[in-house]
C-alpha cells in the first residue's frame, strides 16, 4: 500500500471517528432512558449499524497498512532476537532493547509512514540511547517539515533522555528558531540537564519568546541552573 493510500484510510477514519451520520436518530422523550433501551435502539438504527462496520473494517486495514510499511525494521529487530511486531511493541515494555538501538538508529531516516518513525523515535527514548541517538534525532528533526509539530515535538521529548554535552551546539540553533514553535519545548527541557554557562545564557533569552511554553520550559530549566 502507498503513502498515498495511508493518508486516505487515515482521512476517512478520522471522519468515522466523528460520529454516524444517521438517518434515523435514537427517540428521546422526556422521560430518561437506561443504556440498555438506548442500545436496543442502536441495533435497530441501520446507518449506525453500517458506520459500526466501517468503522471497524477501516481500523483492521490501518493496522494492516501501518505493518506492512513497518515490515523491513521488524524483520531486523527479529533478526536481532526481539519478539516485536512493531517498533510500539518497544515502546510499551519495560524489559531493556539494548541490541535494538543501532537497528533503530539505522532504519530512522528511512522513508516510514510518520507513526512509524514516531514508534521509532519514541522506542530510542531510554538509557542505552545516552550518546548514541542524538546527533540522528537531530537530523530527523532538522529534515522534518516545520508543519509536523507532534512529531517534531517527539523527537525532542527523546532528545530529553538522550541529551550530553556534545550535543548542545546542534540544539541551540533549534530552540532560537522561533519559526520551530511549541515543537522546541522539550529541547529547552532537555538544556536544563546541562550544566554550561552558554547554556545558562541561552534560557534567559528563551525567557521572552513569543511562545509561551517555552517561555515556561526555560523558566524550569533555569531553575536547575
Amino acid at each position: 500500500m502507498t503513502k498515498d493510500e495511508i493518508i486516505l484510510l487515515e482521512n476517512r477514519w478520522a471522519e468515522l471517528l466523528k460520529g454516524p451520520k444517521r438517518l434515523n436518530e435514537p427517540k428521546v422523550s422526556n422521560t430518561k432512558i437506561t443504556a440498555a433501551e438506548l442500545q436496543e435502539q442502536l441495533l435497530q438504527d441501520e446507518e449506525y449499524q453500517k458506520w459500526l462496520k466501517e468503522k471497524e473494517q477501516v481500523r483492521i486495514a490501518l493496522e494492516a497498512a501501518y505493518a506492512e510499511d513497518e515490515k523491513p525494521l521488524v524483520e531486523d529487530l527479529k533478526k536481532a532476537g526481539l519478539n516485536i511486531t512493531s517498533s510500539w511493541d518497544l515502546v510499551n515494555t519495560k524489559s531493556s532493547y539494548k541490541q535494538a538501538i543501532p537497528i533503530l538508529l539505522e532504519h530512522l531516516p528511512k522513508p516510514y509512514h510518520l507513526k512509524n518513525k514516531e514508534g521509532i523515535v519514541r522506542a530510542l527514548a531510554v538509557k542505552e540511547a545516552i550518546g548514541k541517538a542524538s546527533p540522528v534525532l537531530i537530523a530527523e528533526y532538522n529534515r522534518t517539515p516545520k508543519d509536523k509539530m507532534f512529531f517534531r515535538w517527539a523527537i525532542g521529548n527523546t532528545i530529553y533522555t538522550t541529551i550530553k554535552e556534545g550535543d548542545v551546539e546542534s540544539i541551540l540553533p533549534i530552540v532560537l528558531d522561533r519559526t520551530n514553535g511549541t515543537s522546541r519545548q522539550m529541547f529547552v527541557a532537555a538544556l536544563g540537564k546541562i550544566k554550561a554557562d552558554n547554556v545558562k545564557a541561552i534560557l534567559f533569552r528563551l525567557v521572552n519568546d513569543d511562545d509561551k511554553a517555552i517561555r515556561d520550559e526555560a523558566i524550569k530549566a533555569l531553575k536547575q541552573k
